[in-house]
């Protein structure tokens, strides 16, 4: 997996506003229709608040991964195209959950910290 993860750590990809931007959008266009595009979906969420909230100090392999992981979602062109019918979303679901489960500590400890409750991960 971190292969996958590795062309989205350079360039614009560091841009997080442009992550935000694009994150929205992605949202926008995925139909919750099976249940590991609803648990890609509430994953990649997680991801993003963990990455977005200014009084978390997430540590920079897990903001690079983080952000690489949410680009990979984003991406209409990954090992599998998005627009295959009932698989073009697995590979953005291993990829995101991949990352979910490497940093599965640092997302217990913005949950301990944090003392939040996030319905839907927003």
């Amino acid at each position: 997996m971190e292969k996958y993860l590795e062309k989205f750590k350079n360039g614009e990809y560091k841009d997080f506003n442009k992550l935000k931007e694009a994150f929205q959008k992605k949202l926008s266009e995925v139909p919750p229709t099976m249940e590991y595009v609803r648990n890609l979906i509430l994953d990649a969420k997680l991801l993003f608040r963990i990455l977005s909230d200014p009084n978390f100090n997430l540590s920079r392999e897990a903001r690079e991964d983080f952000m690489a992981a949410l680009w990979y979602f984003i991406e209409k062109k990954g090992r599998i195209p998005d627009w295959i019918p009932i698989i073009g979303l697995w590979d953005d679901y291993k990829v995101v959950r991949y990352v979910k489960e490497k940093y599965k500590e640092e997302i217990e400890r913005y949950f301990q910290e944090t003392k939040f409750f996030i319905a839907n991960y927003f």
